[in-house]
């Protein structure tokens, strides 16, 4: 692995709803919050313990991330494998079940691996950090979550799978794994604690994700609800630019 690199790798069982989401949302953050020289440097990847490879992501978990600013259009599902487990300095996973899961695999990734509620909780209570200067900064803040791994045991725990569920279910994904998320990304990228607080209060919203138009089939469709038909984040495809859902300026 490229030492000047810094690669996280979210994890849950097939790779289509709770880790594609996270995975996008982090690496939208990325772009946002980060210097574009730094960005660069930082890998986000996902992958399932028992993915349908090849598979989309599902039309509400995108609609979720395209309220969120992030696009999805491109995910499919991977498998993970030992050597993808090794390569990265921060596994996130959705439940415990996958902690013990990767670690069962590498378990010289102990320090590392945390879920995503869990290193939530860590993060939450570390509080926000300025934006990194380095890839080894980065690896110091993992370093700080793992000899703090008690801080998270009050929030450690499962993420509602929705897969084969209905639109509740896909709504309590969000409830649970964003704002954990949002407090992981300002203790590694620096987003400020405006934004957590904002993105929080969308996702808390009854009214945040109406799924309109989706349909039930769980199958990727041509156009997710929620924020613009625009793609969003520094991996967009799209001449249109997409306005934060939350901010000020163009992402």
């Amino acid at each position: 692995m490229d030492s000047d690199e810094f690669r996280v790798l979210v994890v849950c069982t097939g790779n289509i709803n709770r880790s594609a989401l996270a995975a996008a949302l982090l690496r939208t953050w990325v772009g946002w919050y980060l210097p574009a020289d730094a960005a660069a440097r930082v890998v986000v990847t996902s992958a399932g313990l028992a993915a349908p490879v090849g598979q989309p992501m599902r039309r509400r978990t995108r609609a979720i991330a395209e309220r969120l600013g992030a696009d999805g259009r491109a995910h499919r599902a991977v498998q993970i494998d030992e050597a993808t487990i090794r390569a990265a300095d921060l596994v996130l996973t959705a439940d415990v079940a996958h902690r013990d899961g990767v670690l069962g695999m590498v378990p010289s990734m102990l320090r590392s691996t945390f879920t995503i509620r869990e290193a939530g909780g860590i993060a939450a209570a570390l509080g926000p950090s300025p934006v990194p200067a380095s890839a080894d900064e980065l690896r110091e803040r993992v370093v700080a979550f793992g000899a703090r791994r008690a801080l998270g045991l009050a929030a450690d725990g499962d993420i509602t799978d929705p897969q084969g569920r209905d639109d509740d279910a896909y709504r309590d994904m969000a409830r649970e794994e964003v704002p954990p998320l949002a407090s992981i990304a300002a203790t590694l990228w620096g987003m400020p604690p405006s934004e957590v607080e904002a993105i929080v209060a969308t996702v808390s919203a009854p009214d945040a994700f109406p799924f309109e138009g989706l349909g039930h089939s769980g199958a990727a469709g041509a156009a997710g609800s929620g924020a613009s038909g625009g793609s969003g984040g520094a991996a967009s495809s799209s001449a249109r630019p997409r306005r934060r859902w939350f901010g000020r300026r163009d992402s």
